[in-house]
């Protein structure tokens, strides 16, 4: 007869040190994408910038559309990290 095989109870998940160190700083960094997103819209609302310098603009732009995107995805995996992070404690 071949032994019972044990049966493993429910393991216990948690974050990996990567996640961990991830949801620790996450934070820091959409506050800091927030402020260059809010300096960067400050510039392009001047109505004069197109007219005065359109190379600046166009580079003010592009970092804008670019530093929004981080921060969205930023945003997004500190949500999932938290959600995950309440799961896991209970």
């Amino acid at each position: 007869e071949k032994p019972a095989a044990r049966e493993k109870g429910p393991t216990k998940q948690k974050l990996s040190f990567k996640e961990q160190h991830a949801l620790a700083t996450l934070p820091a960094r959409i506050d800091e994408l927030r402020e260059k997103c809010a300096k960067l819209r400050r510039l392009l609302e001047d109505p004069e910038l197109y007219s005065r310098d359109p190379a600046r603009f166009a580079t003010a732009s592009e970092a804008f559309a670019a530093a929004e995107a981080d921060l969205s995805a930023a945003e997004e995996e500190w949500l999932e990290l938290e959600m995950k992070r309440e799961e896991i404690e209970g």
